[in-house]
């Protein structure tokens, strides 16, 4: 919201694509209120909220053909020249209504080797899919020199050496590959007291941490900077943290090195993607659905 709400500021207009929840109207204009609030600029001139409102445009794609019928097919009409920013919320909705996981049956031999064949299918499908949207999308970003935002939860993936580990729901070789920038925004237990070694700390509800995890097509083999924020009413409030807080309260986070897994591990995989590989090792055909609160707002 704070994105659009900036590019709206800067006088362009906005497409937003609600893939699941629709958009809170009225929070969305506590943003816009506290720009104006926070700028202190009440003159003659100055574009009111509903103005800009007015540059604001919002669709609902209930499903993924619906948003590739939008964003794919090129039109004069739409995006309109003026537009500066696409969000498309919760993107990983729609791959996951489109391709479920579907469970296992083994008790007949027969209907779960069909059931697995079409598991396999399902899942080149879905690969192929997200590599022409992402193809398309990319194409679209860069004629129309409007800049894209793709917001994804993420999904819990089990594995031997690391356990229990977050993970984008759509990931892939074509996937990342058209992706530019990659941000994360998660949350944690956040203590902030005198010092290291104070007894005395204070709890910050509704802290949030973003992290670059890409950038400018280049992914950040290390921790990188993490920045500490606040989403309030009117928008989001920078938290200025000591990195000392931040790695004594914490939770253990891993390196993207450790996450990587060899192609040679995996046995008798037919995917060229090695998150698809570790997912067959554990039987699963597709992505785990279980919803965090790593979640863009």
């Amino acid at each position: 919201m704070q994105v659009a709400v900036n590019a709206l500021q800067s006088g362009g207009s906005v497409v937003w694509v609600d893939a699941c929840y629709e958009i809170v109207g009225s929070r969305f204009k506590d943003f816009l209120s506290g720009v104006h609030t926070s700028e202190r600029a009440a003159t003659s001139n100055q574009v009111s909220a509903d103005n800009l409102l007015d540059k604001f445009n919002h669709f609902t794609t209930p499903s993924l053909p619906h948003l590739l019928a939008l964003l794919t097919h090129e039109s004069s009409a739409f995006p309109s020249t003026d537009t500066s920013l696409i969000v498309v919320d919760s993107i990983s909705t729609l791959f996951a209504l489109a391709f479920p996981k579907s469970a296992e049956n083994t008790s007949n031999q027969q209907t779960s080797v069909k059931k697995s064949e079409a598991a396999h299918w399902a899942l080149g499908r879905r690969w192929a899919v997200m590599g022409d949207l992402i193809s398309k999308i990319s194409r679209l970003a860069a004629t129309k020199n409007i800049a894209i935002i793709l917001t994804s939860q993420t999904t819990t993936r089990i594995r031997q050496e690391t356990g229990a580990v977050l993970h984008p729901a759509i990931t892939g070789t074509a996937w990342d590959t058209g992706i530019s920038t990659r941000i994360v925004i998660f949350r944690d237990w956040l203590f902030q007291g005198s010092g290291a070694a104070s007894t005395q700390e204070e709890y910050i509800p509704g802290v949030r941490f973003a992290r670059v995890m890409k950038a400018k097509g280049i992914s950040d083999e290390g921790f990188g900077k993490i920045v500490t924020l606040a989403i309030e009413k009117t928008g989001l409030r920078e938290i200025i943290v000591d990195p000392i807080d931040i790695e004594r309260n914490g939770s253990p986070v891993l390196p993207v090195s450790l996450l990587k897994r060899k192609r040679e591990e995996v046995a008798d995989s037919q995917s060229e993607d090695e998150e698809a590989e570790s997912d067959r090792e554990f039987g699963w055909a597709g992505d785990d659905m279980i919803d965090t609160e790593a979640v863009l707002d």
